[in-house]
């Protein structure tokens, strides 16, 4: 230990506490007292603020749950507020009764809190946690600088880049190689040495350079750029690469950029290959995930897909050129074929239940559309089908599911209740107990006492941990697929409320990282609030597409999470509505557990949305106008 860390530690100290219940600060000041501190109160985080200021105490203790300005809040405003700038390096130390899911621990680490400790605690357990936090608190301030210079270089020894399986580099403000990873050599056939310092322009073919030099200038602007470029080989070949390309920032100014290149030579040349292909129509029918069959002006099959030998049990041999009436019965006949003589109807979304082969029956929804030429002349029809069974069942189960979450939130509120008084239960208990002599009868009453609060912790805990929700399960999956189980299932409702629904998706909507399921219950929650929202019928249009993007999360009472903002690849779905609207009064508690304006709501649907987008690290925005519509926007992440 240094000389200046032992003055520190051996000089009085005073410790400002902080919480709005008068017996723990009764409580703390006889632990904290005995053990030598100078002590200090506060039953406000205002109150808090403002002795902080005037007394410049050498500990905080701050409760976390305070009504006006909770823990958080205060921790939020004593390091971003400019006022505070000289008590910043003040420690912290956080006490709560919540657990460790529901407070935002990570993001209070981040900004500066020195300990937390989890209610009920003992007064050994405080001074021992108050003593770590005096010794570590003058370790940290040696530490900050050295650390923010290792996090600066840290990125340019890790293996993961040296051997990714893509082409990672780094140019300066002026496009010249800064780093390239071991890739170069794989992909291109030069060495990278003699690349380092020299100009990225000049690995691009001409023809491709003026296109690259625009994208590396919107990048040195500061914005990313995605491009595909061509580039020679060292044989003399041509390399199709696909580039997402970032600046660096550095105090604000763009400094170079990195790159990660991708080599996309193979996939250019199937793409070629594919349309020259004679049977390109077929080929795509053929890797459909949904059953598709066609038929000619006859009503014979003239296709007859893999999913739908899969889904019927039929193969392709068998059916082709036989009329539908042989494969399917005369009534599933009659409802698959009204729109057939009347195009001007369009698409005819129904469901139905089909016999199989194997006379096993089975759920699918499915859209029949006349099918035309070249010329816009009508030369058959198009059955689509897809087994929504699934569907079926989770209608069955959705109201399962909310009453699950109503009672996981429940047990959660109840839980936190319980611990803020065994809280003081026990550590008055304990400082009695080392009051009393072991030799007293008493003493034994005092010990029991601990051990039944421990074990009512141990009980809350199983609560807690009843409380918490199921992780997603996350797979790469296309959101079209997601929604067009949500419109099945809701379907007849939106026929029934004379609801016009429209969806559009953009040519080049990635896959989404996510639960199937979550996602599901997500657009399911929002469509319902949706219909609910025009009982006399209204259009409903569903958007989605690309979107790169900086992710500014806020929570649900409007409070920005201090996250790292990084730029990335989202899918953006919108769903628009042309109903009641949300009062802007109402706008900042849609989220909120219980809050509701339906007579009959439960004040939930929302706020399992919200959590589920939060677990996915998305986002869920909200815009409304009274009586014009509302507008919920979704920034679903694709990639892990």
């Amino acid at each position: 230990m240094t000389e200046n860390s032992r003055s520190f530690l051996e000089k009085e100290r005073t410790i400002l506490f902080i919480d709005d219940d008068p017996e723990m600060l009764e409580v703390g000041g006889l632990i904290l007292r005995r053990a030598g501190y100078s002590y200090l109160t506060a039953t406000s985080g205002e109150a808090g603020l403002s002795s902080l200021l005037e007394n410049r105490p050498d500990l905080i203790i701050l409760d976390y749950m305070m009504p006006n300005l909770n823990g958080y809040e205060f921790l939020s405003e004593m390091m971003k507020n400019s006022k505070y700038k000289a008590v910043r390096d003040i420690p912290v130390i956080l006490l709560t009764a919540a657990s460790q899911e529901d407070i935002e621990r990570n993001e209070l680490f981040e900004m500066g809190l020195s300990a937390c400790l989890l209610k009920p605690f003992g007064n050994r357990e405080l001074l021992n946690v108050i003593d770590n936090v005096f010794i570590l608190h003058e370790m940290r301030l040696k530490n900050k600088e050295l650390r923010q210079k290792v996090k600066r270089t840290e990125y340019k020894y890790q293996d993961l880049i040296e051997n990714a399986s893509d082409l990672i580099f780094t140019l300066n403000p002026e496009g010249k190689f800064i780093f390239i990873n071991r890739r170069l050599p794989i992909i291109t056939g030069y060495e990278r040495e003699r690349w380092v310092g020299k100009d990225f322009i000049d690995l691009v073919i001409i023809e491709d350079r003026d296109y690259t030099r625009k994208n590396l200038q919107t990048t040195i602007t500061g914005k990313s750029s995605i491009f595909e470029v061509r580039v020679i080989h060292n044989n003399g070949k041509f390399i199709h690469l696909s580039i997402n390309i970032n600046p660096i920032f550095e105090r604000g100014q763009v400094v170079g950029c990195v790159g990660i290149a991708r080599d996309i030579t193979e996939k250019k040349q199937l793409e070629r290959e594919i349309i020259d292909l004679k049977n390109f129509n077929e080929s795509i029918i053929q890797s459909m995930g949904s059953g598709l069959i066609t038929l000619d002006l006859d009503k014979k099959i003239t296709s007859f897909n893999n999913s739908a030998e899969e889904l019927l049990g039929y193969s392709e041999k068998d059916v082709i050129g036989q009329p539908l009436r042989e494969i399917f019965s005369e009534e599933d006949c009659n409802k698959l074929f009204p729109v057939i003589e009347n195009p001007e109807r369009g698409i005819l979304n129904r469901e139905m239940q089909l016999l199989t082969k194997d006379n096993n029956s089975v759920y699918v929804g499915f859209t029949v559309t006349p099918r035309f030429d070249a010329q816009k002349r009508r030369v058959g029809t198009i059955i689509a089908f897809k087994d929504i069974t699934q569907i079926k069942q989770m209608q069955v189960e959705v109201q399962r599911m909310d009453r699950l979450a109503s009672m996981g939130v429940l047990a959660s509120g109840i839980a936190h209740e319980i611990r803020n008084p065994l809280a003081g239960i026990k550590t008055i208990a304990q400082t009695m107990e080392e009051e009393i002599d072991l030799e007293d009868p008493k003493h034994e009453y005092l010990s029991r006492i601990v051990r039944q609060v421990n074990r009512m912790d141990d009980l809350l805990k199983t609560i807690f941990s009843y409380a918490k929700p199921r992780q997603p399960k996350r797979k790469y999956h296309r959101f079209q697929e997601i929604a067009q189980e949500v419109v099945a299932l809701l379907d007849n409702r939106m026929k029934s409320q004379s609801v016009k629904y429209s969806e559009c998706y953009h040519s080049e909507l990635p896959l989404i990282y996510v639960d199937f399921y979550q996602i599901q219950q997500v657009l399911v929650n929002l469509f319902l609030n949706a219909l609910d929202a025009m009982p006399e019928g209204g259009d409903l249009t569903l958007e989605a597409h690309p979107k790169i993007t900086t992710l500014h999360r806020v929570d649900r009472r409007g409070r920005p999470f201090p996250v790292q903002n990084k730029s990335a690849l989202y899918a953006e779905v919108s769903l628009k509505d042309s109903g009641l609207g949300i009062k802007p009064e109402a706008l900042s508690s849609i989220f909120n557990p219980f809050f509701t304006t339906k007579p009959q709501g439960a004040g939930l649907g929302l706020s399992i949305v919200y959590r589920i987008m939060a677990e996915h690290e998305g986002d869920i925005q909200v815009e409304s106008v009274v009586n014009s519509g509302t507008i919920f926007k979704l920034l679903l992440p694709t990639e892990e």
